[in-house]
């Protein structure tokens, strides 16, 4: 592959509402600011670029030796703290792992796996409510050899949580009690969960408890928490597992409730829990997942929790994308605490409605896929994620929260470019033009937002590690090059267990010497999950007593 080079990256923005923004590069927390006239590694902020523009303006962006004034470089970065739904960990693949079990493919996804760890990105200094960030990587590929070029698009957002009023909150949970739920401890699992939400409940909140089995039964609401808080307690507690799983009239009746109560300016969200599949009533899953979008484009949000190791993570996780909320997998007692006073705490507020995001392609370059979201949907020429709400996350730094978890710590999109034969050898390089769009809650006016990617090609060979706009985007380009090899081991481990095991150990080192020096908790637990794998697949038969190849020996 060809290399690339530069400064690129951050985009940078001419808001449709706000003229004459300049831009700035936010580096690594921590880390001084690049005063220019150089590289200074991976680990450095590029200077500054140049940003202009008014209305539907564009900025681009010069490289270490550009002498644009547009803006000027920061040292201090901030976190990605702006969600847009889907996985929010990869706990049924850990659970597989600990079960000494092969994990399924369908357990293991990009937005799961980057929402497991913590991610910064430049500051956002957009003046809007969430600022849109582009970032270029282009580095070695630790997996299969050769060198890829990354774009990631990232957003944040100035608005501290802490500080935002919490608007009245429409709670719909839709509770599967199906007899398979009484295993494992899964029931048990679920009222601890639910127990906790009540009682972080606000009195002026809405709440609706919808139980299903091969019926479909409102146990309680909606109306609103006040007084009753000791009535569900008892309502919760008397739930008993029985019959199948009709989760298309249980969904439906939950959605229903949420519709009844408020308007969009409110958080109107369907908590669904379940163990398995449909099993009764329509168990079409296109069906099922073309109700829920209808009532999500109505801007009712879903969250999904999967409980136990039978669960289709494939399932819920796109329904949860799909409905700007988040999916967890609650495999332990502790998970419980984690998963629900966090989904709690991401009822801060939306901060956007009808978010759409494009990227137009230049002759340079191709996307050859994207990581990240479900949502992409190619089109000639480019591509586009349409997300119906976005939220702030909670998650504030690299180490596990209080019960020891990580779930939650944001997002990242991220675009496999390809060169094509128009690629220049030197000068700039126009990459893309990024296209953004959205609205608030309550508001019917469009916010937009463009940027025009481009780099000085040269500055590949800066670093042995590769080239990184930002430390941020170097920290994803790591954790994408694990998500890679654990989802390329993963698809072939059940029919060649040790070709999955060759795999994954001529990687280990590689990622080990790749991440020397940095004192992440992430990444130091990603290297024990790395292990784990090795020696679940070790333990297999026709792989136990056999020898892994070599670092050296491997492309």
């Amino acid at each position: 592959m060809r290399t690339i080079g530069t400064a690129v990256a951050m985009m940078v923005a001419t808001l449709g509402l706000l003229a004459g923004c300049s831009s700035e590069f936010g580096g690594s927390s921590g880390a001084p600011a690049n005063s220019g006239g150089g590289n200074n590694g991976p680990f450095g902020s590029p200077p500054a670029s140049t940003g202009s523009g008014t209305g539907g303006g564009t900025g681009t962006v010069g490289g270490p030796n550009s002498s644009g004034s547009g803006g000027s470089a920061t040292g201090s970065g901030s976190f990605s703290n702006v969600a847009t739904g889907g996985g929010q960990d990869f706990g049924a693949f850990r659970e597989a792992l600990n079960a000494r079990r092969i994990p399924a493919p369908a357990s293991l996804d990009a937005a799961g796996f980057f929402a497991e760890h913590f991610t910064t990105l430049p500051a956002p200094t957009c003046g809007q409510t969430f600022c849109l960030h582009g970032m270029l990587s282009v580095s070695p590929e630790m997996v299969h050899g050769g060198q890829w070029t990354l774009l990631q698009l990232g957003m944040n957002s100035p608005i501290d949580p802490a500080t935002v009023t919490k608007p009245p909150l429409d709670l719909v949970v839709v509770l599967d009690r199906s007899g398979s739920m009484a295993d494992a401890g899964k029931m048990d699992f679920a009222k601890q969960g639910l127990h906790l939400l009540v009682d972080q409940l606000g009195d002026a909140d809405t709440f609706t408890l919808v139980a299903f089995d091969s019926t479909v039964q409102t146990l309680f609401g909606p109306t609103g928490i006040g007084a009753n808080r000791a009535q569900l307690s008892t309502i919760i507690d008397g739930i008993q597992p029985l019959g199948g799983t009709d989760i298309f009239d249980g969904l439906q009746t939950g959605y229903k409730a949420a519709l009844s109560v408020g308007d969009e300016t409110q958080q109107r969200r369907v908590i669904f829990l379940t163990d398995g599949l449909p099993t009764a009533g329509n168990t079409n899953l296109d069906q099922i997942k073309a109700m829920s979008a209808g009532f999500n484009d109505q801007y009712i949000g879903l969250t999904t929790i999967g409980l136990g190791a039978d669960v289709d993570a494939g399932l819920l996780r796109d329904l949860s994308e799909q409905g700007g909320g988040n999916f967890y997998f609650v495999e332990q007692p502790s998970a419980v605490q984690e998963v629900f006073t966090q989904e709690l705490a991401f009822f801060v507020a939306p901060i956007a409605y009808d978010l759409e995001l494009s990227i137009d392609e230049l002759p340079a370059y191709t996307i050859k896929q994207v990581y990240g979201t479900n949502l992409w949907r190619a089109s000639t020429g480019g591509g586009q994620v349409r997300i119906p709400s976005v939220f702030l996350t909670s998650r504030t730094s690299s180490m596990p929260d209080s019960t020891g978890g990580r779930r939650g710590g944001g997002s990242a999109i991220m675009a496999e470019l390809s060169p094509t034969p128009a690629h220049p050898t030197a000068g700039q390089c126009d990459v893309a033009n990024l296209h953004l769009r959205y609205r608030q809650p309550g508001q019917t006016e469009f916010q937009t937002q463009d940027a025009a990617i481009a780099y000085q090609v040269g500055d590949e060979t800066a670093s042995p590690d590769g080239f990184f706009s930002t430390h941020d985007i170097e920290k994803n380009t790591i954790i994408l090059d694990l998500f890679v090899a654990l989802r390329d081991a993963t698809a072939q481990a059940a029919s060649n267990p040790r070709g999955a095991r060759d795999l994954l150990a001529v990687f280990q080192p590689k990622f080990k010497l790749r991440i020397a020096g940095w004192a992440d908790a992430d990444l130091i637990d990603d290297i024990t999950i790395l292990q784990q794998y090795i020696d679940v697949l070790n333990a297999l038969p026709g792989v136990a007593g056999t020898t892994a190849p070599s670092t050296a020996s491997s492309p």
